[in-house]
């Protein structure tokens, strides 16, 4: 049967952010969460300039293309309510009285503030047991402090508006403890977890009452500030170090693997995060256990640690642009992981571009966008992804034959390392006789239903092949994605033979 490869779909055009907010798209959607719903799916961002308070909502019928639908949390009017301890329709006071900052503290403008305004962080809303639509909110005191918070909002409706049930985690300024920001929240094999954590003492776990959403031992920061509660027991388990944030667990039960000779399944929990600064280094990294509260270690059986803005855990994505296009990824990170209830897995996150900067339109790249990519597991059990724009491909099963028809064997290739810079992909080719030449030198063989070995630069790569739609060249074609079974970093590859 013939491979089938997406049509156009006709992406939304890049903007820069105007001053109408609804308008957007899917521009300025910073640390996305998505939703499935009745045929519809929802994504939640964090708070930006030029846009209402209260988390931004989007809508889409097609993963492809967004649109703004309101925000999350009714605050219009609140803030006198506020400031007299009287709070709003949301019930967000215990939020604001706990992270409230005096401008005379802090003169950064993100901030939560004595004149009402919130700074509301990393969401990440999913269907709760009861029915209700379960929005896990963070609020912080200012950029760069760990006075935060993270909480438990309702709603009936994915659209809101949304009410707090109640606060889960509290952290104090100082950095002292986790920061509370961030939280993603997992049902896995009968139980409710959240991972929470953002740099300082990193990414820490902590298990949830399956029936209210709230925390399962009942605890508040009064019991761990009265010494009732010690430190472990109300920040729960360490899972990773250093300048990492935005962590995801995700349960992937029965993954194909191939070893001695034999394929066999297993299952795994897997946790993805971001390294480095947002603003310069953001990459993407993963690590897996088979339980979820670790030890989560990657392919070299390292434990995640980020050095400032480079450690351990495979590299699933970086900062890349391919050949001659003139739109970069930059700073890719802070992401969801969600299957769709037709199968599809896909990964949202948010990217940055200096596309606009390098045209002289803007002196900034401070704009971020909603991307989606389609994932699969190499035959070692680790997850790959497609790097370019989700625009309904299907995964199906590809020959090395049918490779080598559609490609003609060519390709432009990214071999991603520890370094943060912005790399360009590079050309290679795929020989009938089972050699890479080109860029990198090495060998290829495809395996399984899609699965691809590529050996070169000291390494192999595993991974998957599936059509895309890659959007620099305007056609649909085939791309690969791998991991390095020694280094932990990423092989993607484009064909750049026009089909």
């Amino acid at each position: 049967m013939a491979l089938k490869y997406p049509k156009n779909p006709r992406f939304n055009k890049l903007q820069m952010r105007s001053p109408d907010y609804t308008a957007w798209q899917e521009g300025c959607a910073h640390d996305p969460s998505v939703l499935e719903w009745e045929g519809k799916y929802y994504a939640y961002s964090t708070d930006t300039f030029g846009a209402p308070n209260g988390y931004q909502i989007r809508v889409s019928d097609d993963l492809m293309h967004w649109e703004y639908a309101g925000s999350a949390f009714s605050l219009e009017g609140s803030a006198a309510g506020y400031k007299k301890g009287q709070g709003g329709p949301s019930g967000l006071q215990a939020a604001f009285d706990w992270c409230v900052t005096d401008q005379r503290e802090v003169g950064y403008g993100i901030c939560t503030r004595t004149d009402g305004n919130m700074s509301f962080w990393a969401p990440h809303c999913v269907r709760g047991t009861d029915g209700k639509f379960w929005l896990y909110f963070c609020l912080t005191g200012y950029f760069g402090g760990s006075k935060s918070c993270i909480g438990l909002a309702k709603a009936e409706d994915p659209l809101g508006p949304f009410v707090c049930e109640g606060l889960i985690v509290q952290s104090p300024a100082g950095w002292r403890t986790p920061n509370a920001i961030d939280p993603q929240v997992l049902f896995a094999e009968g139980r409710l977890w959240l991972v929470y954590g953002s740099y300082g003492l990193g990414l820490y776990l902590l298990e949830l009452d399956r029936a209210t959403g709230l925390r399962k031992d009942g605890l508040c920061y009064a019991d761990f500030a009265s010494g009732q509660a010690s430190f472990g027991d109300y920040y729960g388990t360490h899972l990773a170090s250093g300048s990492l944030e935005g962590g995801v667990l995700h349960y992937e039960k029965d993954v194909p693997v191939f070893e001695n000779g034999q394929w066999t399944k297993k299952s795994w929990y897997y946790l993805m995060c971001s390294f480095g600064s947002l603003s310069s280094a953001y990459n993407m990294r993963c690590a897996r256990s088979e339980r979820p509260e670790g030890p989560y270690t990657d392919v070299n059986g390292n434990p995640l640690v980020c050095s400032t803005d480079i450690g351990t855990g495979n590299k699933m994505l970086g900062s890349f642009r391919w050949e001659g296009d003139p739109v970069d990824c930059f700073c890719p990170g802070h992401n969801d992981m969600f299957t769709t209830s037709g199968g599809t897995r896909l990964i949202a996150f948010h990217y940055r571009t200096n596309y606009f900067i390098e045209k002289k339109l803007s002196r900034s790249n401070n704009f971020h966008y909603l991307r989606l990519a389609q994932y699969d597991f190499n035959s070692d059990g680790w997850p790959v992804m497609n790097a370019n724009r989700y625009a309904g491909e299907e995964l199906q099963d590809v020959t090395d034959d049918e490779l080598l028809n559609v490609s003609a064997g060519k390709f432009e290739a990214v071999i991603f390392r520890q370094g943060v810079e912005t790399l360009t992909a590079k050309r290679v080719a795929l020989r009938k006789d089972g050699s890479l030449d080109g860029a990198y030198k090495g060998s290829w063989k495809m395996y399984g239903a899609r699965c691809i070995s590529v050996q070169t630069q000291g390494d192999e790569f595993l991974g998957v092949v599936m059509p895309a739609w890659l959007e620099d060249q305007g056609v649909a074609g085939l791309t690969v994605t791998a991991m390095g079974r020694r280094s932990g970093m990423a092989l993607i590859m484009n064909s750049t033979n026009r089909i």
